[in-house]
């Protein structure tokens, strides 16, 4: 956690030396987790926020590195678990950093751009709603803390306001038990308001 915290201090200060542009992004992640061999009941997708900064380095081209720093949550809603328990809603708090590719389209407003890159993700905690509103602590022994991924998306630019849509892909098997052939992969829709500074 303490090398994860000094990462981001030093990307933060690595930006300002480079005077990039800097925002905050403000958005909402439809998720779901795919289960192999796993009998796991009707697996749907659950609704999660997603918090950002976000950064553009400067260019002279129509391509930028655009790196984000999210808090974002994961997860994934299951009914009828091994045909005895009811729902259950899992909530995966992560800190992920994507590192963004921009192309941009446009000399004029709006501007486009697509997006895609890299992700990079450390479990921070999760918990475990049941049907009646019982919620508990997951056990994250039973999940790997990093997660390698990627986001893909595109969105629109209008003076320092951007919206964007993405689809954020899990490659890493975030299920940690050696014992069993399970994989657990996140994945999920997201759409977010960036604000510009």
């Amino acid at each position: 956690m303490i090398k994860t915290i000094v990462l981001l201090i030093t990307c933060v200060f690595f930006t300002i030396s480079l005077k990039a542009q800097v925002g905050f992004r403000a958005g909402l992640l439809i998720s779901k987790q795919d289960f192999d061999n796993l009998e796991y009941g009707d697996v749907e997708s659950k609704l999660g926020a997603d918090l950002a900064f976000v950064f553009d380095f400067p260019s002279e081209h129509p391509v930028t590195f655009s790196p984000e720093i999210h808090w974002l949550q994961k997860g994934t809603k299951v009914d009828n678990i091994n045909g005895n328990v009811g729902e259950s809603i899992r909530t995966f708090n992560y800190l992920e950093i994507p590192l963004m590719v921009k192309f941009h389209f446009g000399d004029g407003e709006p501007g486009f751009f697509l997006m895609g890159g890299p992700s990079f993700g450390y479990l921070l905690n999760g918990t475990d709603k049941d049907g009646d509103g019982q919620t508990n602590d997951l056990d994250l022994d039973f999940y790997k803390r990093t997660e390698v991924g990627a986001h893909f998306g595109g969105g629109i630019a209008v003076g320092p306001v951007r919206f964007d849509l993405r689809y954020i892909l899990g490659f890493s098997n975030i299920f940690d038990d050696d014992t069993t052939e399970v994989t657990i992969k996140n994945r999920g829709y997201g759409a977010g308001i960036a604000f510009m500074f």
